[in-house]
């Protein structure tokens, strides 16, 4: 017997050492791939990082502003942002799969996911200050703790990983004749324009630190002349058919413009242009004005003879006053709403750019003006506003025309009135595009004055930054007081000076 059933054990462990094996086997789904093609990851990728027009950030941006509380705040209390760790785990992800296949088509995607990796990580240090970079998205080493980097390591660290993209794929599209690469709807899947959306993000990157232009490590002014000194090795972006941007097609519900006919209803009359936006091109007397804004209905009921290009019809509401006014001034038809038939009469609204030529001359405009790159200021702004003006539907010769009698937007040279001339229509151009840099451009330059009034929660304030996370505080609560001890003595301040505009 004992015999037995020491043979009975012996068999029921060899059967469990088989089922054993047999259970891990049954980890992998045979219904849920666990290998995906790189074209697929980047699509995801691509519609993760969008930026959307006529959302919260663009009413951080003054552009325009809300007349009902019910659905939006304008106060500048700011609470925490999203992180891109999830996105950047997707990009790893990509990058083991065009490793793992291997082969000279799969070779774009290993040189866009650098700049993607860059993207990222200016978003976040952006939006905090100090981040996780150098350590991040290491689990598979166990380190689920990432120490955060010092803004400035950030943005060296970004650097490199555009100035390493840029130089592979120059090597990648010189080294022989280049078809066009899947899952790439925003540009088409073509290597040249993503080496000119590289370097004209690197200009981005290095305008962002103008208060640090001198910093001997960061080598802003020698890297930013470097890349316009051999446009060869660096080419930029040249045209609006260079623009990085989301194009809008109404008859897919998932890819419609925000606001469109299917939303008229609900947001077009809750909702009003800013006045730090409208009321500036109304000054300068831009004809963008009658392309984006409609007149007040206080002209249109009293059918004053011309009121449609009357300037004087058009009026944007001011962020700071409390919704409520707002409410009222809306009521008393005396605000201007975003135009109709541009903003909500199709599914296709227009396209909203990310990163766009009128962005890449003025920011060349602003670094000739500093004295980075020798050139001509005036002809580098006069081409981002023709862009600009190009973007919505306005010819040459009505720029020629409009800028010729307009002595207030003609250039008045490298001096302070000049740089502040290239920032007022930098913004202008960043109207519902470009996610938050019109904001950012205010950070750091104070161009345009931005409106502060009795709406704002924020004790008279525009907001510095946003707050880390909740998540950051539950997974990874040690290093991010450090980050916090480091930047901000130990204060999650929206208020606090980060590093880069110190």
């Amino acid at each position: 017997m004992k015999t037995i059933s020491k043979i009975l054990i012996s068999a029921a462990l060899i059967a469990g050492l088989g089922a054993c094996k047999k259970f891990d086997d049954l980890q992998d789904n045979p219904n849920k791939p666990s290998q995906s093609p790189p074209d697929l990851i980047l699509t995801g990728i691509l519609i993760d990082l969008r930026e959307s027009p006529w959302d919260q950030s663009q009413r951080e941006n003054q552009f325009w502003v809300s007349n009902f509380d019910y659905y939006a705040r304008q106060n500048y209390n700011w609470g925490a942002a999203s992180t891109r760790f999830g996105v950047l785990r997707n990009i790893q992800k990509m990058e083991e799969e065009a490793n793992r296949l291997g082969g000279d088509e799969n070779k774009p995607y290993l040189i866009i996911a650098k700049l993607l990796k860059a993207w990222c990580y200016y978003d976040m240090t952006m939006k905090f200050g100090d981040v996780p970079m150098s350590e991040a998205m290491k689990s598979g080493e166990d380190n689920f703790t990432p120490k955060y980097d010092a803004q400035k390591a950030v943005f060296r660290q970004c650097l490199a990983l555009l100035e390493t993209a840029n130089s592979e794929m120059h090597a990648y599209i010189t080294s022989a004749r280049r078809g066009n690469f899947k899952g790439d709807f925003m540009m088409g899947g073509k290597p040249e324009r993503w080496q000119k959306l590289i370097n004209s993000a690197r200009l981005r990157v290095l305008i962002t630190l103008s208060k640090h232009a001198d910093d001997a490590d960061l080598k802003v002014k020698a890297t930013f002349a470097a890349i316009l000194s051999d446009l060869a090795k660096n080419p930029i972006m040249t045209g609006n058919g260079d623009n990085y941007e989301v194009v809008y097609n109404g008859s897919i519900q998932e890819n419609r413009y925000p606001t469109g006919p299917y939303n008229s209803g609900f947001d077009r009359g809750r909702n009003n242009m800013g006045a730090t936006y409208l009321d500036t091109l109304t000054a300068y007397r831009d004809p963008r004005t009658f392309v984006v804004a409609e007149p007040v209905d206080t002209a249109k009921d009293n059918n004053i003879p011309g009121f449609e290009t009357r300037f004087s019809s058009y009026k944007g509401g001011r962020t700071g006053d409390r919704i409520s006014d707002l409410a009222a001034q809306n009521s008393a038809k005396v605000l201007s709403y975003g135009n109709t038939v541009r903003y909500w009469q199709s599914g296709s609204g227009e396209p909203c750019i990310q990163l766009g030529y009128p962005e890449t001359c003025f920011t060349i405009a602003e670094a000739i003006v500093r004295g980075w790159v020798p050139g001509d200021a005036g002809s580098w702004y006069k081409k981002g506003i023709e862009a600009s003006f190009a973007f919505y539907g306005l010819d040459a010769n009505t720029l020629n025309t409009w800028y010729a009698a307009t002595a207030k937007a003609q250039f008045k040279g490298n001096n302070n009135e000049g740089l502040k001339q290239i920032l007022i229509q930098k913004y202008l151009a960043f109207f519902m595009n470009s996610g938050r840099q019109a904001y950012y451009q205010y950070r750091r330059t104070g161009i345009p004055a931005f409106d502060i009034g009795p709406s704002n929660a924020n004790g008279g304030r525009i907001p510095k930054r946003w707050l880390y996370p909740q998540a950051e505080y539950q997974t990874n609560n040690e290093q991010v007081k450090a980050a916090l001890q480091r930047q901000f003595g130990g204060t999650d301040d929206i208020n606090g000076e980060m590093w880069l505009i110190k």
